[in-house]
């Protein structure tokens, strides 16, 4: 076997190495940092294992959302904490509290970002807060397959990709099995996140202990020692252009090849339930008898009877209001279409073949970059 998948699909989720019973799969960093899948073609025994269970190559079936629900949590600390109404911190928590285990994104020392287990109430906020950055799922694989078919009950908090991933390790969606997708606006590499502090910040990522990517009501890297801010950039919306990771992500420019050809960035989904910022909330019908919630909102998108009944289950915790479907879907691109890569994003692809990332994307943005600056300086 020389290749799994083309590479501009592959994803990166690992999921052939994961599977691979020789395990003569390893990822290695390509393009901007992403990984892609390597054959160890002296071990490989043709078994085609990885080219079977390859989300690239078999995309789950899609659904539409069953109904669509503004909320956010009612515990007003866990509100605050979060980044975008804090449903996904409600899910974990139940989930944990009758006895089951849940698999979500964290900031390892060292920067380093994946998925981890978590089986108590006290560790969830590790969960915490999103992270614009591709995590590795490709450890927890295993691992999950073990904790489902022991019984327990599971729910993963992952990109749709991710998510198509873990239900590539079965056969059929076990009933114990929790899948939720977060509306994803595409994914930088854990490599340029790290080589972004350590070599333009000129932070020892060895003292990193976590990353936050959202403040309250604020886009802002920061970046810590324990609880010692190292670094803190200004809010995105405010002080466009002086962040070159912020800035990167918002532009689609250091995104997976994948995600510009997103599979999943439709209104059909392949969860239990989607989740996600509702933009565009109150733009399709009246939304006067939604009470402020001046620290995000979380849009819920139930797309199978199973999430329904988490749905359910938990509705006691979150202040929580339908809505239609449709407002939903055109309040968020992402829901739509994927990013297109226009001629600036492929322009910015070329030059960091021989370029760096910082010159590169200054380059093709010197015009929007210079009428910004003018625009500060006429303000003042």
């Amino acid at each position: 076997m020389k290749q799994i998948c083309d590479f501009r699909q592959c994803t990166g989720c690992g999921l052939c190495a994961a599977r691979c019973p020789k395990q003569c799969i390893y990822m290695r960093a390509g393009h901007l940092g992403h990984v892609y899948p390597f054959i160890n073609q002296t071990k490989c025994i043709d078994c085609g294992l990885c080219k079977k269970g390859c989300p690239s190559l078999h995309e789950p079936e899609h659904q539409r959302p069953l109904s669509a629900y503004a909320a956010w949590s009612k515990d007003s600390d866990d509100y605050k904490s979060s980044t975008s109404g804090g449903a996904a911190s409600v899910f974990t928590q139940w989930v944990l509290k009758n006895g089951g285990v849940v698999y979500g994104c964290t900031v390892l020392p060292g920067v380093k970002i994946s998925h981890v287990r978590i089986d108590n109430t006290k560790g969830a906020y590790r969960l915490k807060g999103s992270k614009y950055v591709q995590s590795s799922i490709m450890e927890v694989l295993p691992n999950i397959r073990q904790d489902v078919k022991s019984g327990l009950k599971v729910l993963f908090i992952g990109t749709p990709c991710e998510v198509a991933a873990v239900k590539g390790m079965f056969r059929y969606h076990p009933d114990n099995l929790i899948l939720v997708d977060i509306i994803c606006h595409g994914v930088p590499s854990n490599k340029w996140l790290a080589d972004y502090i350590n070599k333009y910040l000129k932070i020892d990522i060895g003292k990193v202990t976590s990353v936050k990517f959202r403040t309250t009501n604020a886009y802002q890297l920061c970046v810590y020692d324990n609880d010692r801010l190292l670094y803190q950039s200004g809010n995105l919306w405010q002080h466009r252009y002086e962040d070159l990771y912020m800035d990167t992500f918002i532009d689609a420019f250091t995104n997976r090849d994948s995600c510009f050809n997103c599979h999943y960035a439709c209104p059909e989904r392949i969860s239990d339930i989607t989740i996600g910022d509702f933009w565009g909330l109150g733009k399709e019908t009246n939304d006067c008898y939604i009470p402020e919630h001046k620290y995000g909102v979380s849009c819920i998108l139930p797309i199978t009877e199973r999430g329904m009944a988490l749905l359910d289950e938990v509705k006691e915790h979150l202040n929580i209001y339908e809505r239609p479907v449709q407002e939903a879907v055109n309040g968020n691109d992402q829901l739509r279409h994927p990013k297109a890569m226009d001629w600036r994003i492929r322009l910015f692809r070329h030059l960091c073949g021989f370029l760096s990332v910082g010159f590169a994307y200054r380059f093709v943005m010197a015009d929007k970059i210079a009428k910004n600056m003018i625009k500060k300086l006429i303000k003042r």
